[in-house]
């Protein structure tokens, strides 16, 4: 590895060096931690920003061991890294002194995780990448607030994670076994598919490796029937760490899922693809009817992001260049609607960190009576995100979830799943009418409902920047949706392929097997449901 390569990964470095600086500023005393610690988590991740823009996307795929750098890395960084610095403002005053050195560079270290994912070419990589985005969660939720639903949240959380983590350890073990290389992409025929295939059709250990990984991978997106966690866990931790596990893990674990389908030259075998699609029918339809029985706004919140987990799911399914039109796309739908889907969500929960009734952090819809009297300004921006969640123009989530499910009415006759999936975004239309019913009702607390009690300001400037900065984009986005959305469609189409040695496993023996043979792009790779009969 030369200092040319190690330069393609300064982002990453940068948010290194930031953590263990924020480490050692919290060890300083109390006065100083509280005055530098969140101003130098917040530079940190501007200058990892900067680097990113200057370095720019790839003209080819940049292959360092263990790493492929390509439009994905470059995408997945300025997401994660405007989101996170958006993060950092909302949670600049939430940890006493005391703690915020380790507060802030665990979201440093967490975001440092999700830029690793979007860059992994190995399963262990990918694997410790996706740890590393979880772990630092586990001790933040304990670290948020002082109370013993904290604590119980915490533990919770931890558990179920540390399940998901041997599942998807689990599930990459037999595709190692399949394979006999833990590399993801290499040259040509030489993708890890090639390995895992036998006779033109994937092996049942791969197969059921890829359902394991699914498994794992449900976890950290929330999906069903590894949702359970959702409710207790985002009423347990404070608002401003809830904002950030609504995206943060959700988004790696997207990433993760495009990493292994890509590897898989988007050939899902159909017992992975009906079980993709019976999840995403089902968290749609579960995270919508949980959110309408809760008065908890967190507890709602939680379960409103299961349900934007099973929209995400349908455009994972439709895959990349798969349908025709301008809206063909899956994958850039769901890069475009989750980069959407963080701002929204952060934004509401920085609002319920920004205010207090009788000293305690609003959580129910009662809490929120009253907060456009208090300030007309943020209760717009309540309106802006909630109206952005249901899918309602002229906001962005109109345009994410246009996005998402025309990629599947795109599909032609051609495709051998079109009618499931299009039976799927019916069912995803009929369930965004069906959770307008919950934010119509965050709404009207916050216009309509009378209280004898305000809400009390409490937070300061930082927090109030964060939710303008979450709020005035949905606007912005809706008019202009097109540059962030052509970056999507450019980071669902690698630039290239590594070319890569590849070890494959004989019956007499691994033996190695150069490739050489000319890479193939992602959108000439046959989409395997397009191909079967």
């Amino acid at each position: 590895m030369n200092f040319e390569q190690l330069s393609m990964l300064a982002p990453e470095f940068t948010m290194l060096v930031g953590g263990c600086l924020a480490l050692l500023v919290g060890a300083t005393s109390a006065s100083q931690r509280a005055q530098l610690v969140s101003p130098l988590a917040f530079i940190t991740i501007v200058a990892a920003l900067l680097m990113t823009l200057s370095l720019g996307t790839p003209e080819s795929a940049q292959v360092i061991p263990g790493l492929w750098l390509s439009s994905l890395t470059f995408y997945v960084r300025c997401v994660a890294l405007v989101v996170g610095a958006i993060i950092v403002l909302v949670n600049w005053h939430q940890p006493t002194a005391s703690e915020r050195g380790e507060y802030m560079a665990l979201i440093l270290f967490s975001l440092l995780g999700v830029l690793l994912t979007a860059s992994s070419n190995d399963l262990i990589v990918l694997f410790f990448s996706i740890e590393l985005v979880s772990i630092p969660t586990y001790v933040l939720i304990g670290l948020s607030r002082e109370d013993s639903r904290a604590s119980e949240s915490a533990v919770k959380y931890f558990f179920l994670g540390a399940l998901s983590a041997a599942i998807l350890a689990y599930g990459m073990s037999f595709l190692y076994g399949a394979a006999g290389t833990t590399l993801l992409q290499t040259s040509g025929d030489g993708a890890s598919i090639a390995a895992w295939a036998s006779h033109g059709v994937m092996s049942g250990t791969a197969i059921v490796g890829l359902l394991l990984i699914l498994a794992g991978l449900a976890f950290k997106v929330a999906a069903v029937p590894l949702h359970v966690y959702v409710g207790d866990v985002y009423e347990g931790a404070a608002s401003p760490i809830t904002g950030l596990l609504g995206f943060v893990p959700k988004l790696a674990g997207f990433v993760a899922l495009i990493q292994i389908f890509s590897a898989c030259q988007w050939d899902v075998p159909d017992a992975a693809y009906w079980a993709i699609w019976a999840m995403a029918a089902a968290t749609m339809t579960v995270g919508n009817v949980v959110a309408l029985l809760q008065t908890n706004v967190k507890r709602m919140l939680a379960y409103s992001s299961v349900a934007h987990t099973g929209y995400m799911l349908v455009a994972l399914l439709v895959g990349p260049m798969a349908g025709h039109g301008p809206m063909h796309n899956g994958v850039a739908a769901l890069l475009f609607y989750i980069a959407v889907y963080g701002a929204m969500n952060l934004g509401l929960f920085a609002v319920l960190s920004a205010f207090a009734r009788r000293g305690k952090p609003i959580e129910t819809l009662d809490d929120l009576a009253g907060l456009a009297t208090v300030s007309p300004l943020i209760g717009l921006a309540t309106a802006v995100c909630s109206f952005s969640l249901m899918g309602l123009p002229p906001t962005a989530g109109f345009v994410g979830k246009l996005y998402v499910f025309s990629s599947a009415f795109s599909l032609g006759a051609e495709h051998a799943f079109q009618k499931p999936l299009i039976i799927l975004a019916v069912i995803g239309v009929v369930n965004s009418a069906i959770g307008a019913a919950y934010y119509l009702r965050i709404v009207a607390s916050v216009y309509i409902r009378e209280s004898d009690e305000s809400p009390t300001p409490v937070a300061g400037h930082p927090v109030r920047w964060g939710i303008a900065l979450c709020s005035i984009p949905l606007l912005v986005l809706f008019v202009w949706p097109v540059g962030l959305l052509d970056t999507a469609r450019q980071a669902s189409v690698p630039t290239n392929a590594p070319v890569h040695s590849v070890k494959v496993v004989e019956a007499s023996g691994i033996t190695s097997a150069p490739n050489t043979t000319p890479p193939v792009l992602l959108n000439e790779m046959p989409f395997a449901a397009a191909s079967r009969d």
